[in-house]
């Protein structure tokens, strides 16, 4: 039995190293180095599986999750090397190995972290305690001296390219908003980020301005997110404390978003999802409340009705959300449908009624179409020879056909859709979508790689990319508006290169795209059959956003799903 064990260990072991070898080949170039490291590798998954593979039995909707994601896993290595699944398909057999591969060591991890999660730790360390009598003032306390050093050390605020713009709106200023759409009025305002959000931060600084000192005006919106942000956070670990969760979960949720410099940087960020992703949150929340509640006043009614509103004022697709929300909750209990309703009748006369008697500019509806144009123009890169003139004039309507070859790019659709055409007509759009349909019976492969290449690292956690801003952003100075940082350059180098050793420890395992992703996706699936899943709808549309997203690898897009997972999935 002890040899059969031994050589099943064995052959675990070279299946999984025949999953994961190419990660290391990708950055590694030494080929002596390489084979050294290829024999550790086997040996550490040998002792990995004589440690903890026991025959393991996986609930079945666990093997298909671990299944899926070992399959997706192969495929999009593929299209991370060739752009294509080439890879997977030149030698299946080889593809399948890997996938097998996968599958047992994350099936061996899974069963664990499920065991992990399940069993009951008793803490009675003194900190602990005193923790658990007063949660909310305590993660208030620690979070404001560990965001502080981040607004000390970066002030007023770090600004992104859509925040200089949200400024220059609201100061009158043409931004390239505006060229996308017929505005209603001479205003510049328009609601491609969302108009409460780009209010509240252009009119902050407008103040900044009207005194003499931009900067603390901007300074002025910092404090106020950080103080939501705190709040939202110490809210939610108080609730959960409450809620009778082990204390010692809250209070490593707690170091965690306080230590983990990320979380930090987000919270003194201008963009629109720090607040968006509080709002988030705290509707999931009452969410929750409510599917664990048999009778409802009017204060459940009226709470659910506002934090609904927040989320969609402070996203342009929070709509969305809170409507397929809504449905599962309605499902349990017709009486929401009312909320609903009001949700629906406020935002639709938000939208088509106050904001053009207001002068300010809807979004476009290109927003919407970043998945096809991006198809269409893989479609011109690679069969322009093959698409008739006459579709070709089609398309040409709607896009800029001549110069999709070289606007297109794998992992990004920005360039291309910033070409469409604010002047079409609906039947351009019409005729557009049936030239669409055309192409992809005749090339479905094309629209899948460009689609996959667009959506890849939101689930494929071997590709990454940067994950917060920190660079002072020149626009508004180039617009002549006095708005920098301050002289603490070291110490803002010194804040950034931790950033950088999280991010390449194993805490930054947490703080991966793909990782957040599927750990959200397999919390889901714990919780299907509990009544109490209708909460974590949300972050689950969160994710489903990315698979509709123009940039591939955009951290702020998966950055609701990785607070949520964090502070609200104990």
């Amino acid at each position: 039995m002890k040899t059969n064990n031994i050589l099943k260990n064995l052959i675990y072991s070279i299946l999984t190293f025949l999953s994961v070898y190419c990660y290391i080949n990708k950055y590694i170039e030494k080929t002596s180095l390489i084979i050294i490291l290829y024999f550790i590798l086997i040996i550490l998954l040998f002792f990995f599986y004589y440690k903890f593979d026991r025959n393991i039995v996986l609930e079945k909707k666990y093997k298909m999750f671990t299944i899926i994601m070992s399959f997706i896993f192969t495929l999009f290595y593929s299209y991370e090397i060739k752009g294509t699944g080439e890879l997977f398909l030149s030698d299946i057999i080889l593809s399948v190995l890997k996938i097998l591969g996968h599958y047992l060591f994350y099936k061996t991890v899974i069963y664990y972290l499920i065991k992990f999660l399940k069993k009951e730790y008793i803490c009675n360390n003194k900190i602990i305690k005193k923790y658990s009598e007063h949660p909310f003032i305590y993660s208030f306390i620690f979070l404001s001296i560990c965001y502080s050093v981040y607004l000390i050390i970066y002030y007023p605020a770090i600004l992104n390219y859509d925040n200089a713009n949200q400024i220059k709106e609201v100061m009158g200023i043409h931004t390239r908003y505006i060229d996308s759409i017929i505005p209603v009025s001479n205003s510049m305002l328009t609601n491609f980020n969302p108009i409460i959000h780009t209010l509240l931060l252009g009119n902050l600084f407008k103040f900044g301005y009207i005194i003499g000192n931009v900067n603390f005006g901007l300074f002025l919106y910092s404090l106020f997110q950080l103080i939501i942000v705190i709040s939202t956070y110490s809210y939610v670990l108080s609730y959960s404390i409450k809620k009778n969760i082990n204390p010692l979960y809250a209070f490593i949720s707690l170091l965690f978003l306080g230590i983990v410099p990320l979380f930090g940087f987000y919270s003194i960020t201008a963009v629109k999802d720090t607040l968006y992703t509080c709002f988030v949150v705290l509707f999931s929340l009452k969410i929750y409340d409510i599917v664990n509640k048999e009778k409802y006043n009017i204060k459940d009614y009226l709470s659910l009705l506002i934090i609904s509103l927040l989320v969609c004022l402070f996203r342009n697709n929070g709509l969305i959300l809170v409507i397929i929300t809504l449905f599962f909750v309605i499902y349990k209990s017709k009486k929401f449908l009312i909320t609903l309703l009001l949700v629906l009748i406020i935002m639709i006369s938000f939208n088509k009624i106050i904001l053009p008697m207001c002068g300010i500019s809807g979004t476009s509806i290109r927003e919407a179409l970043s998945i096809p144009f991006q198809t269409t123009a893989r479609l011109v890169k690679y069969h322009d020879n093959d698409i008739d003139e006459s579709d070709k004039k089609v398309i040409d309507k709607i896009l800029d056909y001549d110069n999709m070859k070289k606007d297109y790019r794998k992992n990004l659709a920005d360039p291309v859709k910033n070409k469409f055409n604010k002047y079409y007509q609906k039947e351009d759009i019409v005729n557009y979508f049936y030239v669409f349909n055309k192409y992809l019976w005749k090339y479905p492969s094309t629209y899948f790689d460009a689609w996959v290449n667009t959506i890849s690292s939101y689930f494929y956690p071997f590709e990454n990319s940067w994950k917060v801003y920190h660079k002072l952003n020149l626009k508004l100075q180039k617009a002549g508006f006095d708005y920098h940082y301050n002289n603490l350059s070291r110490e803002r180098d010194i804040l950034f290169n931790l950033e950088i050793v999280f991010e390449i420890s194993p805490i930054g395992l947490l703080l991966n795209i793909g990782f957040i992703s599927w750990l959200s996706i397999l919390i889901f699936i714990a919780l299907s059959k509990n009544k109490k899943y209708i909460f974590l709808i949300p972050n689950i549309v969160s994710i489903t956003f990315c698979l509709l997203s123009p940039a591939n690898t955009y951290y702020r897009y998966i950055y609701p799903s990785l607070v949520f997972s964090d502070v609200t999935s104990f």
